[in-house]
């Protein structure tokens, strides 16, 4: 009688079932593994955004630093600023503004100004000697599917903070790390660029997702052991039927 869930047929359904559960079941735990570094992301942003502002100095930053809040003081060097297209912010669309800044202790630093709506123009930094804090962040790369930038020095529309890339049409020196503006002293007191928030720190759907990919797995595993209890009871049927019919 078992044998009958031994044909080619059934061997395909009991293949496609596996195939199905193994996925879901990875699907959930990805879920998962997403919601834990959702959770570690949050809990290192919060905790360095809490942290003193730290005096940036000529010494190695390493990348592991990002989101720590630093202080430098020197000028911006306007005539090399740049643009990171195709941002938005509170559903506008718009570009972010980055201008190098000279420090003090000689590195040039990309600073992140903030954003601005499209089809307005950007107000220029302050000249002069200033002082400013910002959020540490690391360089960006290309993802597979993303835009590819313009590789020629005079360009100044760039898709990412690749800081190596942007570095060439600034002609210095790359410095490890960028700064997302958070003050300028003294201050401008102007409305642009707005400075960029920090990214929500929720932990997003990962966990309802997960819930839902295990709860398909329960869903299929439950529909193919009553599909196979019918089966083997319709067997067993058949195989009693024809004894009655004798007697």
């Amino acid at each position: 009688m078992v044998r009958k869930l031994f044909t080619p047929r059934w061997i395909l359904i009991h293949l496609g079932v596996a195939l199905l559960v193994f996925t879901m079941v990875n699907l959930g735990f990805w879920q998962l593994n997403r919601l834990h570094q959702k959770k570690t992301f949050n809990s290192l942003v919060t905790a360095r955004s809490e942290e003193p502002v730290q005096k940036l100095s000529t010494n190695p930053v390493p990348t592991n630093d990002e989101w720590r809040r630093v202080n430098i003081s020197g000028k911006y060097n306007a005539a090399k600023a740049v643009t990171v297209i195709n941002r938005s912010t509170n559903g506008a669309a718009g570009y972010d503004v980055v201008v190098p800044f000279v420090t003090d202790f000689g590195a040039t630093v990309l600073v992140n100004r903030g954003f601005v709506p499209l089809s307005t123009k950007a107000p220029s930094p302050p000249s002069g000697s200033l002082s400013i804090v910002g959020y540490l962040r690391v360089s960006q790369t290309r993802g597979a599917l993303g835009a590819i930038d313009n590789t020629d020095p005079e360009n100044t529309e760039f898709q990412r903070f690749n800081i190596p890339l942007i570095m060439k049409h600034v002609g210095e020196a790359p410095f490890p790390m960028f700064l997302q503006l958070i003050e300028e002293t003294p201050s401008t007191n102007q409305d642009l660029p707005q400075h960029v928030a920090l990214p929500e720190l929720s932990e997003g759907p990962h966990l309802s997702y997960a819930v839902q990919w295990f709860i398909f797995t329960t869903i299929a595993l439950t529909a193919w052991v009553v599909v196979v209890r019918r089966r083997l009871r319709d067997t067993a049927i058949d195989r009693v039927a024809p004894s009655e019919t004798s007697a």
